[in-house]
């Protein structure tokens, strides 16, 4: 923090806050004023500027709309998707002419208030006249004029940067993180915690100046469904200065659109000279948009920022979002290359270090080629004849910009096209091994939390990113005893490394951990060319994916640059706009649609920021309430216990009235399969918590109130989520088929949850599970009030045995079910005490031809089980990545690597 604008102290650590749910990291701040206000003036923002406006006129806040309810009912209108010709009849009911009277009484009318609201920076069209070489029928060469409708990258900037939503989640300025004092373990997560941001301060050719890193993503999307070839190509637009939380979710609009791409064959042109020319079109059309760039990163504008102060904004090209064919475009190499790298096609499945391509040495070799010099190191670097956009955007190193692609390169890619179906291929015949793979995943325990393949996965047919992420969660578990030992570690290795690459918070050690995961797998791969299912590894995606430390150290962590989230923007700003269009000459329809909806949306913010009773009234119609009636009312059952380890720390919610206020004791023992045992399990609890027993004499009269499911919040794990998020555990009985007025009901098997329970306080000597046992929950209950009138909410389990036994190869927790003399050890613990459910996959051995179960008895007829830990994120760092830290930090016998950040700090501003 600097107390004014000329003060410039040397680099200082300070103490942060972190999440409020999480634990500390200290904070180096970068020596000097960088991203402070030009003064100390602070002018209104945009939202402060349209009030003062409509003050000045005395007009109230909805204006141009006559009330807050017509306000509403345009908005919902426009919003909602239906056509004008509805809106036209919706205006013409009587009801509506003679009820709610609006002020506009046609569509037209009704677009010419939403055009008079504020909007976004404005599009613009930009011909490009295209002369190919090919000639028409009267002897001249044939031509295209094709259209680049764009918007200027600066005024984006100013948007962004302007936003008073924004306000509370933008930084100005790099700072450094450290989870220790002797800052020897750094932490990476936002762009302005890393390397290149810190880097290119030092370059500004101002101290006052603030960095806005710019964030660019594009795809190809098609337009047209079932038939047309009707295609967009749209740029879009955000900034590293707003959090990555806040960047990624589209309802606040913190990606816009910068462009639309020229689609077309360019078939003026010759089949060979259609690709090149094809290539050549994108750079110039991308050089035409980005460059108020140039200006901007050289001499830097003056922009509002959310906060009201004035800053010297330089923007600079840091992030591009693409898949592998548009980075290998956008970097003018080949596809059989790296857009990184200039590694040999032929070495792509080493795990070889290569120099890093460098912009200035490109540019030398690409002009050279292009004055005919063929120069060696345009062939041996793979590049294309191109003239890149790229070439004058100031401190724009654009292969550094290239950031991984979790879908395409991972999940799908190395894991979903390769890995997978080697693994299947090295259960032998390939018939066979796709009926057992499938009888594996068909009998696969359940859990809320995992898509159930209750076909197998050999009858899909169209994957998804969704399909390829289900599928992995369970594949290292599901193969091991049908493979050869070195496939389970090479498969497990991937699976490690695919998890360590999802962390939204990575640190030295996780990426040292990650990099080693990425090593094993390297030398684990051969098996598959030993067993004959590979002759080589030169594989594109294979190799990218070895960049991923040093563009985390340089940008931030992966969740920053998902293209899953670009994919997602085609639908808000393409796709839908195009629907709205009539189909043809749809471009500027399309601009139009998108200008009005940002109108929209801004008008919605700014009513939101001016009326706190509006924003309320807003969120609640927003809230979707995802529980059934048993959690309606709601009562919090959580314990008092304070545990060191914020990931332990769950809230425990249920419903306040049990859905099955009387169970009679046969039917837990008979229904609810807790077995004859239960009321000796029920007297040992009583006896420890000193309540009276003589009530179980005749248990007959015993009825109990029981509950279907519980609630569990969970804390925010800053590797994991970013979010609490919910974990429900179910208990219900199974029914049988009935005839209802509703139709045939169909049976339904017994559900019941595995789960994580607190049985004691962490030792980190023992190991960060020193103090957690899994079971399996049976029932949910409370005492009758014969026994108890303030009861907390029980649950009746059958314990595991202790997380003791560790399959090295497959690196999961073995266990089976505890016994005392041979039979089923249970027990009555506290609901309060279960911090989040688990997932156990059944050790199927060598085949499954014989197995006895299927997903609904599988917890009761199979005797051993792994503990899953690529369930979810917060999984795998409780039963992988914090055992692994441990394990290192015993091995090595040192005191650098923790299991936890330091605790004792102050918290983050």
């Amino acid at each position: 923090m600097f107390s004014s604008r000329h003060s410039t102290p040397a680099a200082t650590v300070e103490e942060i806050e972190d999440d409020p749910t999480s634990d500390y990291v200290y904070a180096m701040s970068y020596p000097g004023p960088a991203g402070m206000p030009l003064n100390d003036h602070c002018s209104p923002t945009q939202f402060e500027a349209i009030r003062q406006k409509q003050t000045e006129k005395a007009l109230p806040p909805w204006t141009p709309f006559q009330s807050e309810k017509e306000w509403e009912l345009a908005r919902w209108l426009m919003s909602s998707g239906i056509s004008q010709q509805r809106i036209d009849e919706f205006c013409k009911l009587e009801v509506v002419q003679d009820g709610i009277k609006p002020s506009f009484h046609n569509s037209r009318s009704l677009l010419r208030l939403i055009d008079s609201l504020e909007c976004g920076p404005a599009f613009k069209c930009t011909p490009f006249r295209i002369e190919g070489d090919l000639k028409d029928m009267n002897g001249e060469l044939r031509t295209e004029v094709l259209e680049l409708w764009h918007r200027d990258p600066v005024e984006i900037i100013k948007e962004l940067m302007g936003n008073s939503e924004f306000r509370g989640h933008q930084k100005y300025t790099p700072v450094q993180h450290y989870t220790d004092t002797d800052m020897k373990n750094r932490e990476y997560s936002e762009m302005w915690t890393c390397d290149w941001w810190w880097n290119t301060q030092k370059q500004l050719p101002t101290e006052y100046g603030t960095i806005a890193p710019v964030i660019i993503a594009s795809d190809q999307t098609q337009l047209s469904t079932f038939s047309g070839d009707k295609k967009a190509w749209p740029v879009y637009m955000s900034i590293g200065n707003i959090e990555k939380n806040m960047r990624r979710k589209p309802s606040s609009r913190a990606f816009l659109l910068l462009g639309y791409l020229p689609v077309s064959k360019l078939e003026c042109f010759s089949k060979n000279r259609q690709s090149q020319m094809t290539h050549q079109l994108f750079h110039d059309c991308m050089k035409k948009i980005l460059e108020p760039l140039q200006h901007a990163g050289r001499h830097g504008v003056k922009m509002i920022c959310a906060d009201g102060f004035e800053r010297l904004v330089y923007a600079f090209l840091a992030a591009y979002m693409a898949d592998y064919p548009e980075q290998c475009l956008i970097c003018c190499c080949k596809e059989n290359s790296c857009p990184r790298c200039t590694i040999k096609p032929n070495e792509r499945g080493q795990l070889i270090y290569s120099l890093p391509r460098s912009p200035a040495l490109t540019l030398v070799a690409l002009s050279a080629e292009a004055r005919g010099e063929k120069p060696e190191e345009f062939r041996s670097q793979n590049l294309r004849p191109i003239n890149p956009f790229w070439e004058d955007l100031p401190h724009c190193n654009i292969f550094e910009c290239m950031t991984p692609d979790l879908l395409h390169q991972l999940q799908k890619g190395v894991f979903g096209d390769h890995v997978a179906k080697w693994a299947q291929s090295a259960m032998g015949d390939e018939k066979l091994a796709e009926k057992e793979m499938d009888n594996r995943f068909r009998t696969m325990s359940p859990n809320p939390n995992l898509r159930h393949f209750s076909k197998g996965i050999s009858s899909i047919t169209q994957w998804t990113g969704n399909e390829y992420r289900a599928m992995s969660k369970v594949y290292p578990g599901l193969i091991a005893g049908a493979v050869d030992n070195g496939v389970v570690q090479a498969v497990r290795a991937l699976e490690d490394f695919m998890f360590y690459a999802h962390f939204e918070v990575h640190t030295d050690h996780s990426l040292a951990a990650m990099d080693t995961a990425w090593s094993t797998f390297h030398d684990r791969k051969d098996v598959f060319l030993e067993l004959g299912l590979r002759t080589h590894f030169n594989i594109s995606k294979l190799h990218n994916v070895s960049h991923y430390l040093e563009s985390i150290r340089s940008r931030g962590t992966n969740d920053n640059f998902n293209t899953e989230f670009s994919e997602r923007l085609h639908i808000d700003l393409s796709k839908n706009g195009y629907r709205a269009s009539n189909k043809r000459n749809f471009q500027p329809q399309m601009t139009k649609w998108l200008t009005r909806q940002e109108a929209i949306h801004r008008r919605d913010q700014f009513m939101g920021w001016v009326m706190l009773e509006y924003r309320a009234k807003i969120e609640e119609e927003m809230t979707i309430d995802k529980e059934d009636d048993d959690v309606g009312d709601v009562e919090d059952d959580s314990g008092s216990d304070q545990e060191p380890a914020a990931i332990f720390k769950s809230h425990v919610a249920h419903a306040k009235q049990a859905p099955i206020p009387r169970t009679s004791v046969h039917e837990i023992e008979n229904k609810f399969g807790c077995g004859e045992w239960f009321i000796w399990y029920l007297e040992e609890y009583l006896k420890a918590q000193l309540l009276p027993t003589n009530t179980l004499k005749d248990p007959t009269k015993l009825y109990f109130p029981v509950w279907k499911k519980i609630v569990l919040t969970l804390p925010a794990v800053p590797e994991a989520e970013s979010e609490k998020i919910t974990d429900t555990v179910y208990t219900t009985a199974a029914t049988s088929a009935s005839i209802t007025h509703r139709g045939v009901q169909s049976s339904s098997p017994a559900k019941t949850s595995t789960v994580v329970i607190r049985t004691g306080q962490l030792d980190i000597a023992k190991g960060p599970l020193s103090h957690l046992q899994i079971a399996r929950v049976k029932l949910l209950f409370k005492l009758p009030h014969q026994i108890s009138l303030s009861s907390p909410l029980l649950a009746f389990v059958d314990w595991f045995k202790p997380l003791n036994k560790y399959h090295d190869s497959l690196g999961m927790y073995q266990l089976s079910y505890a016994t005392r003399q041979h039979v089923q050890h249970s027990g009555i613990v506290l609901a309060s005490a279960i911090t989040q459910t688990c997932h156990l996959i059944p050790e199927f051995g060598r085949t499954t031809d014989s197995i006895p179960w299927d997903s609904t008895n599988v917890l009761d007829k199979c005797s051993k089980f792994f503990v899953n830990p690529y369930l979810r994120h917060r999984d795998f760092l409780l039963f992988r990545h914090h055992p692994y830290i441990h394990s290192i930090s015993k091995t090595t016998q040192t005191e650098n690597v923790p299991v936890e950040r330091p605790q004792k700090k102050k918290r983050r501003r």
